[in-house]
């Protein structure tokens, strides 16, 4: 979970740069919940019995921060113009934690 929550935020701290984002400080806390989501989603489906490794992970996380992206995206009202970075920065932060977590989970279990 320290790792979904580390790399959502730092990630996530881009949004103290978008001068015309009034509402900074709930969107970054926000990301560091979706990023608790996407690691504890991904650890338990590395436990599922499935082959721990990097690449298992980043699949993982791909799938579950599309999934936690888009949700986020059909609640902003499903227009590109007012989230253009959401899916794909979601994407990015999913895979990112899932690899990480699948490489310490396979150097952990010694696969």
């Amino acid at each position: 979970m320290l790792v979904g929550g580390c790399v959502h935020a730092m990630i996530g701290a881009g949004v103290f740069f978008a001068k015309e984002e009034p509402h900074k400080a709930q969107i970054f806390v926000a990301t560091i919940l979706k990023g608790l989501l996407v690691a504890l989603l991904v650890v338990f489906s590395l436990d599922a019995g499935v082959s721990k490794s990097l690449w298992t992970g980043a699949g993982f996380g791909l799938l579950y921060g599309l999934a936690f992206g888009m949700v986020v995206f059909l609640a902003k009202g499903a227009v590109f113009k007012s989230t253009p970075y959401l899916l794909g920065g979601s994407v990015i932060q999913g895979v990112i934690s899932g690899a990480l977590i699948g490489y310490f989970s396979a150097v952990v279990s010694g696969g």
